[in-house]
C-alpha cells in the first residue's frame, strides 16, 4: 500500500498568508463591523476559517452565530480574495517547488491530498492564482469541519475513496504552530515548510524537521520517508 502526504495551503503550497490576513480584516470590518481582529490564528479555538468566523460573530457582535452569518463573512472574504487576485497577482506566489511537488511525490510512489483551514472556494482561487495544479487532488476544507485534525482525516478518507487504495503511512506538511499541535494530537508525522522566525516558532512547539521550500526534493522526500507514521488501525 502507498503512503500519503497531506498538505496545508497558505504558507505551505502558496505564499498567500499576507493577502489572507488583509482580506480577513476587510471582510470582518465590512460584514461584522469589527475595527480589528486577531490574525494570529492560534488564538482561536480552531485555526480554520469557518470556526474563526463563528468565533468572531459570537464574541464581537450581536448577530446570531448561524450558517447564514458565517456564510456572509465567507462570501465577503472570497470577494476580496478575487479582487486582490485581479489587482495584485504577485501576492499569490507558489512556495518554490510547489507547482511540481505533487507530480514528484507520485512519481516516487506517494499519493497526495490537501487539508486546509481555508474555505473550499477561496482555497481553489489561491491555488489557481499561485499556479499549483490541484485538479483531481483529494481535498478537505474549513467547510467540512472545524478542528484541523478532522479536516486532515476527511482529506485522507477522500483520498482513499478517490484513488481506490488504502494507505499504510502518512505525513502532514504545514507551516503553522496549529499544524504541529494537530498532528501531534493525531500521532501523525509532520514536516514543516518555513524559514526564519516562522521556522523557530515551529521548533518551539516540537517540529523536528523544517525545510524552506521544495526545491531540494531529495531532502523533502527523505523527511517524508523518515517522519511518516503508520495509519494502520
Amino acid at each position: 500500500m502507498p503512503g500519503i502526504v497531506v498538505f496545508d495551503l497558505d504558507g505551505t503550497l502558496a505564499r498567500t498568508s499576507e493577502v489572507d490576513d488583509a482580506c480577513w480584516l476587510e471582510a470582518a470590518s465590512d460584514v461584522l463591523g469589527l475595527d480589528s481582529m486577531e490574525t494570529d490564528w492560534s488564538h482561536y479555538p480552531h485555526s480554520t476559517d469557518e470556526a474563526i468566523a463563528l468565533e468572531l460573530i459570537r464574541t464581537g457582535t450581536d448577530l446570531a452565530p448561524n450558517d447564514e452569518n458565517v456564510h456572509r463573512v465567507r462570501d465577503a472574504f472570497a470577494g476580496r480574495i478575487e479582487a486582490a487576485r485581479r489587482r495584485r497577482p504577485e501576492w499569490f506566489r507558489p512556495v518554490p517547488g510547489a507547482p511540481t511537488i505533487f507530480a514528484a511525490l507520485r512519481s516516487a510512489g506517494w499519493e497526495v491530498a490537501i487539508a486546509t483551514g481555508g474555505w473550499r472556494r477561496t482555497a481553489r482561487m489561491k491555488l489557481d492564482a499561485a499556479g499549483v495544479p490541484h485538479e483531481g487532488v483529494a481535498a478537505a476544507h474549513a467547510d467540512d469541519a472545524h478542528p484541523r485534525e478532522e479536516i486532515i482525516r476527511i482529506a485522507m478518507t477522500r483520498a482513499t475513496a478517490s484513488y481506490g487504495c488504502a494507505f499504510d503511512r502518512g505525513v502532514y506538511v504545514g507551516d503553522g504552530r496549529w499544524d504541529v499541535l494537530a498532528t501531534d494530537r493525531m500521532g501523525l508525522g509532520f514536516v514543516g515548510i518555513a524559514a526564519g522566525d516562522r521556522a523557530d516558532l515551529l521548533r518551539s512547539v516540537g517540529a523536528e524537521t523544517i525545510l524552506p521550500d521544495y526545491l531540494d526534493f531529495s531532502a523533502f522526500q527523505e523527511a517524508v520517508e523518515r517522519l511518516a507514521t503508520s495509519l494502520k488501525p
